[in-house]
């Protein structure tokens, strides 16, 4: 199970059962979904089916507002690595229910747990990616102090309008000077 982690205005916490109208709420609109390569929910029977998924793979955080409990966004850690070369690392993926959007949250959250991965889990490296049409995803990306590292060529079924996906890094070093920039801006 992942450790609760707490922003300003956000609250990060293991996804449950309780989640599930409010996950397909968001889920199963056409601007959620496809933004990220896959498609709206159909059913609360798929979203129970995939809530399911990620209560068992606990590498999903449902994002919350402080003031209340319930779910309007999720952010990952997938594709956990760890090589003599490059060192432990991850890929952050977060979707927000666009009601929320232009608010700061998501930037907040993947703030928290950068803080989280690189403080407390000792990672070397994040990485993110976004479709290529999907600015909002990119201002929060480099807003979060990620570095473009390369776009690639790929299709998705979900969503034909995809052409290219767009991948960034970031480090651990990179990281905190980016924070302390943040923080010395302030």
């Amino acid at each position: 199970m992942l450790p609760i982690l707490e922003g300003k205005r956000v609250v990060l916490r293991s996804p449950n059962e309780k989640d599930l109208v409010s996950f397909f709420y968001f889920a199963s609109k056409d601007s959620i979904g496809p933004n990220a390569g896959w498609f709206p929910h159909r059913n609360l029977d798929e979203t129970r089916s995939i809530l399911n998924l990620h209560i068992k793979e606990a590498n999903l955080w449902a994002i919350t507002l402080r003031e209340n409990d319930v779910m309007i966004g999720t952010i990952s850690l997938n594709n956990l690595s760890n090589d003599r070369f490059f060192g432990k690392g991850a890929e952050i993926g977060f979707v927000l229910d666009d009601t929320y959007w232009n608010q700061g949250i998501v930037t907040e959250a993947v703030l928290v747990v950068m803080n989280y991965v690189f403080r407390e889990l000792k990672f070397d490296y994040l990485k993110v990616a976004h479709a290529d049409f999907n600015i909002a995803s990119k201002k929060v990306i480099l807003k979060s102090g990620f570095k473009f590292v390369y776009k690639k060529h790929k299709r998705y079924i979900e969503n034909p309008n995809i052409n290219y996906v767009l991948y960034y890094e970031i480090s651990k070093k990179e990281f905190f000077e980016h924070e302390n920039r943040t923080t010395d801006e302030i």
